[in-house]
């Protein structure tokens, strides 16, 4: 009972202070995975190729990668909060053209693509221009926590997202049960998006104080400039490692992200609501994790050492995944232990990102990760979904080898990094 009370009192004193942070990650992560059941539908309705969903996907990414740097200087310089504000009102935008595509007419366009296609493409690009509000929010928790506790509230951070896998895929199956269809999901989530930045306008405070603002900061092409911003950074050895990590390890978590619902469908037969209710259950696994399992592994088991084993860790289950073919219960109880992995490493790299560098470029930093990150989403999508369409083995034991590959990198480029 007392180890129970404890555990409520220092969640309580969390929500105090970092309530408003976490219901913002909530809501831009519950965005996207409520449309991991949708965007396969709504391909699969309008008869289009596998690949279209991959379009999608990157569609979002590569505008996601174009507004970073924007984002992110703005944001160091200047102040968080409005920059949250604008972020979120072009989510409650997105949501109303995906709405609007809806009501279009089935008319063919320029290389077969439908005219409500190229609507809801409009709406993901939208969406992906305000996604880098989840790095500001990570700015956010750098700004007001200390460095020892920074693991730990990002893992609780980890966890909220966690949640929205959880409801997320539930709420979009159930939308699309309604007579409206995805005009239901679209409506459902304009009103979430609405309260949220009521919600923020209102209550959010400032965390960037004005002698953390780094004024030197400029807004120009060079900004953009891909490599230009990687070179900055690569001089810290931390930073270098992060970076090639993220490069592998997120894509392979792409790839599946991308294929996930479509391998459901093409090897479990699952139908709509079935893919919603099954992605709801295996959400609860990392609520699990981020409750359970990582509470008692974040302050012995986060450094580098631990991470090159997770990693390794998830490629055998990728392998695993694989080899299940069509068992459904083997398959899930290997995702079970896949989850506590990839929810290890990638936040871990976002703690160690953090730790690496000083206070004034906290959102820099995490900025240039969501950057890499969008750029491996641009193109990945597309990639996966024409693989998977070509392939006739398991995509999963591609995606194992990405995971492999980061393990040996580690072994013999960062064998002796600190």
């Amino acid at each position: 009972m007392a180890i129970f009370r404890h555990l409520i009192h220092e969640l309580l004193i969390m929500v105090k202070k970092y309530g408003i942070i976490f219901l913002l990650t909530f809501v831009n992560a519950l965005s996207f995975t409520m449309l991991i059941p949708v965007l396969p539908y709504i391909i699969k309705s309008y008869e289009q190729p596998a690949i279209m969903l991959g379009v999608l996907f990157a569609s979002y990414s590569l505008f996601q990668f174009l507004a970073a740097p924007i984002l992110w200087i703005l944001s160091d310089r200047y102040w968080r909060k409005p920059i949250l504000l604008i972020t979120q009102f072009g989510t409650l935008i997105s949501w109303a053209i995906l709405g609007i595509a809806y009501l279009l007419p089935d008319i063919t366009l320029f290389w077969y693509i439908l005219l409500p296609i190229l609507v809801v493409s409009i709406s993901r690009i939208f969406d992906g221009i305000t996604w880098w509000n989840v790095s500001v929010a990570y700015a956010m928790i750098a700004d007001i926590t200390e460095r020892k506790d920074r693991a730990k509230i990002f893992w609780t951070n980890s966890a909220v997202f966690g949640f929205s896998l959880v409801i997320g895929p539930a709420i979009g199956s159930l939308s699309l049960s309604l007579s409206l269809w995805f005009l239901g999901t679209a409506l459902i989530w304009w009103a979430i998006s609405l309260v949220t930045l009521c919600i923020m306008w209102f209550l959010l405070d400032e965390t960037l104080s004005e002698e953390k603002q780094k004024k030197d900061l400029q807004l120009n092409f060079s900004s953009f400039n891909f490599y230009k911003n990687i070179q900055k950074w690569a001089h810290v050895p931390l930073i270098k490692y992060t970076l090639v990590m993220r490069l592998c390890i997120f894509t392979a978590f792409i790839i599946y992200t991308t294929v996930s619902a479509l391998y459901l469908i093409d090897v479990f037969w699952f139908s709509p609501d079935k893919v919603g209710y099954y992605l709801t259950f295996t959400g609860t696994f990392l609520i699990f994790h981020q409750a359970v399992s990582i509470r008692l592994l974040v302050d012995r088991f986060w450094d580098l050492k631990t991470l090159s084993i997770w990693i390794l860790c998830v490629a055998f289950w990728y392998v695993g995944m694989g080899l299940a073919n069509d068992n459904i219960i083997l398959f899930t109880c290997i995702y079970f232990f896949w989850v506590l992995g990839i929810s290890c490493c990638l936040t871990t790299l976002g703690a160690i990102s953090s730790n690496a560098v000083d206070e004034k470029s906290q959102g820099e930093v995490l900025g240039l990760m969501t950057w890499v990150e969008s750029m491996i989403s641009i193109i990945i999508p597309i990639a996966a979904t024409y693989i998977y369409w070509v392939i006739d083995f398991s995509i999963y034991f591609l995606v194992a080898f990405l995971a492999f590959l980061a393990y040996f990198i580690t072994q013999i480029f960062f064998r002796d990094i600190h």
